[in-house]
C-alpha cells in the first residue's frame, strides 16, 4: 500500500465520520494538496524519518502553491500533525512497525495572538455601527459586546432568543466549506451548520438592555422588509433576502468599514479579543470570562485572549515602589 492509498483510506474511514466538516476539510486539504502529490506514491514500507524530513524541508522552501516560494512554519506543523495522526493509525493496523514522524524536526511555531481594538479604534467603530441600521452592523455590535464567534453570530435564530428573560442561547455555528464532490450542482462551496466546538461552547448569555434593543430592532426591521413576523427558524441577523448572512460577507463588511473609517486592519475575530480584554480590565474574573467565551478552561482564555495593553502595563510599573518608601 502506498502512502497516498493509506491517507485516502484514513480520511474516509477515520476522519470524515468522526470530525466536523471543517476538521475533515483541514485534514483533506493537507493530504490532497501537499502530501499526496509529492510523496503519495511511496510505499508505506519505504516511509522513513529521513524521507519525511526531506519532504518537510522541501515544502518549507518551495511549498507555497500560489507562488512556489516558502511555506509558513504553521503550515509545515499542520502537515506534520496530519502525518503523525495518520501513521499512528497505520501502526495500529499493522501496516508499518513504527511511526517515523516523531523523529523529524521542524521550526517552532510562535502562536500569534489576535490584537484587540484600541480605545480610540473601538470608539470610532462603535459610533459608526450604532448609527447604522444595517443588519450587518448590528451583527458586528453583537459580536463586539458578547465575544461570540463570527459563525455563531450568523447562525443565531429566533428560537435561540428568550425574550421573556432576555437571554440568547449559542449552540450552533456556520461556515462556508468546500462542497462534497459527490454532491450535485455547480456550486463549489456551501454553508454548513454544525454544533459549537464543545459542551462549554454551548452557552446561554444574559443580554444587556442595549443588545436586547438591537435584537428587538431586528424583529421590527424583518417585519417591515418582508411583511411578516420572523419564524423560530429565521435568522436574527438576516441578509437582504431574509436568509442567513454568509459569514464571509460579514468579514468583507467588517473589512470595508475599517477601511472606510481609516482604521488599521484587524480581523473580525479581533472583536472577540476586544470583548475579552475589556471585560478583564473592567473587573470580570478570568473564570467568568472563560464561560462567556465558551472555553473549556481558563488556560485557553488567558493564553489566546487576555493580553495586557501597554497602557495598563505602564500604569502598573509606575505604581511599583520600594517597601521602605
Amino acid at each position: 500500500m502506498t502512502l497516498g492509498n493509506w491517507l485516502e483510506n484514513w480520511l474516509e474511514v477515520y476522519i470524515k465520520p468522526s470530525h466536523k466538516p471543517s476538521g475533515y476539510e483541514h485534514y483533506a486539504d493537507n493530504c490532497r494538496k501537499h502530501i499526496i502529490p509529492v510523496i503519495g506514491h511511496v510505499s508505506l514500507s519505504e516511509i522513513t524519518p529521513s524521507l519525511i524530513q526531506r519532504f518537510f524541508n522541501e515544502r518549507a522552501a518551495h511549498g507555497n502553491l500560489r507562488t512556489g516560494g516558502p511555506l509558513s512554519a504553521k503550515s509545515i506543523k499542520n502537515m506534520r500533525v496530519v502525518l503523525d495522526v495518520a501513521l499512528k493509525q497505520a501502526v495500529a493496523e499493522g501496516y508499518i512497525a513504527a511511526n517515523p514522524v516523531p523523529l523529524t524536526a521542524i521550526k517552532h511555531v510562535r502562536t500569534k495572538r489576535v490584537e484587540a481594538l484600541t480605545d480610540e479604534e473601538q470608539r470610532t467603530l462603535e459610533e459608526h455601527l450604532f448609527k447604522s441600521n444595517s443588519p450587518l452592523s448590528r451583527a458586528e455590535i453583537f459580536a463586539l459586546f458578547t465575544g461570540a464567534r463570527r459563525g455563531e453570530v450568523c447562525a443565531l435564530c429566533w428560537k435561540d432568543y428568550d425574550e421573556r428573560i432576555g437571554t440568547i442561547h449559542i449552540e450552533r455555528t456556520v461556515k462556508r466549506l468546500k462542497k462534497d464532490s459527490s454532491g450535485t450542482g455547480t456550486a463549489k462551496t456551501e454553508l454548513v451548520f454544525y454544533p459549537v466546538k464543545s459542551d462549554s461552547s454551548d452557552r446561554s448569555l444574559a443580554l444587556p438592555e442595549f443588545l436586547i434593543n438591537i435584537i428587538e430592532g431586528q424583529k421590527v426591521s424583518f417585519k417591515e422588509k418582508f411583511g411578516r413576523c420572523p419564524s423560530a427558524n429565521d435568522h436574527i441577523f438576516f441578509s437582504t433576502v431574509g436568509g442567513i448572512i454568509d459569514p464571509d460577507n460579514l468579514t468583507r463588511y467588517h473589512n470595508s468599514i475599517l477601511k472606510k473609517l481609516g482604521l488599521n486592519h484587524k480581523k473580525f475575530h479581533a472583536l472577540r479579543h476586544t470583548f475579552a480584554t475589556r471585560g478583564i480590565e473592567n473587573g470580570i474574573d478570568v473564570s467568568t470570562m472563560s464561560g462567556l467565551l465558551g472555553h473549556a478552561d481558563t488556560t485557553t482564555t488567558t493564553h489566546f485572549y487576555i493580553r495586557p495593553r501597554e497602557s495598563a502595563m505602564q500604569k502598573a510599573m509606575l505604581g511599583i515602589k520600594p517597601i521602605s518608601a
